[in-house]
């Protein structure tokens, strides 16, 4: 046996218990899974409670968007300086937090009995008047953990036969966690979410009394 045949087979010999180690570690545990989250909101129940359609039998249609490229997508964003914004790697939204918001206070509002009908913005409907929620943030503010949830949202109200903006406010809320992780984040931004749409109801709400035009 020549040398370097010797000295090839001395290898390959030493290198086989340390490929079997590292296979059967990779089989001893399983890779982290992704988790997607549905944004709730746990006081829908607690809402005011239904009264007669609003004079006219408007129809309302409601729209959701981002202010920002970065919460248009699914991710679950967080904060741990000033300024910066990431995502969570193996935590997401169902779907885009936006049009879930939109989707939620649509739900509210056709429950409230203050207008005729209520849909989304995409259904084929003819609507009276339009609100437009465009999501400024929604993040696990962490720069001092376990962190706070943070959420803004600005409302814009529009009667679309006078043509004329009926008015526009901007809804913020936040809420602390009681541990630092995805999902205590999650949970805490329901908390503050639920306060948000309490507001945003009650706005549009009072708006659906005025007189048709």
């Amino acid at each position: 046996m020549t040398g370097v045949l010797r000295r090839r087979l001395v290898v390959a010999i030493g290198a086989a218990p340390l490929a079997g180690f590292l296979s059967g570690c990779a089989g001893l545990g399983e890779a982290p899974a992704h988790v997607f989250y549905e944004l709730g909101d746990p006081g829908a129940a607690s809402g005011p409670a239904p009264r007669p359609h609003a004079a006219g039998g408007r129809t309302l249609l409601v729209a959701g968007t981002a202010a920002s490229a970065f919460y248009d997508g699914t991710g679950l964003a967080y904060s741990r300086a000033p300024g910066a914004r990431a995502h969570y790697q193996l935590s997401r939204w169902t779907e885009r937090p936006a049009v879930r918001i939109a989707r939620l206070l649509e739900r509210r509002l056709a429950a409230s009995g203050a207008f005729a009908d209520v849909a989304s913005a995409t259904a084929p409907v003819r609507g009276d008047w339009l609100l437009e929620l465009q999501l400024e943030q929604l993040y696990h503010d962490d720069t001092t953990p376990p962190g706070v949830a943070r959420i803004e949202v600005t409302a814009e109200l529009t009667d679309w036969a006078a043509r004329r903006t009926l008015g526009r406010r901007r809804f913020a809320e936040s809420e602390p966690l009681a541990s630092e992780s995805a999902a205590q984040a999650v949970a805490a931004i329901e908390r503050a979410l639920s306060r948000l749409l309490d507001d945003a109801q009650a706005w549009v709400v009072a708006q659906s009394g005025r007189p048709a035009a």
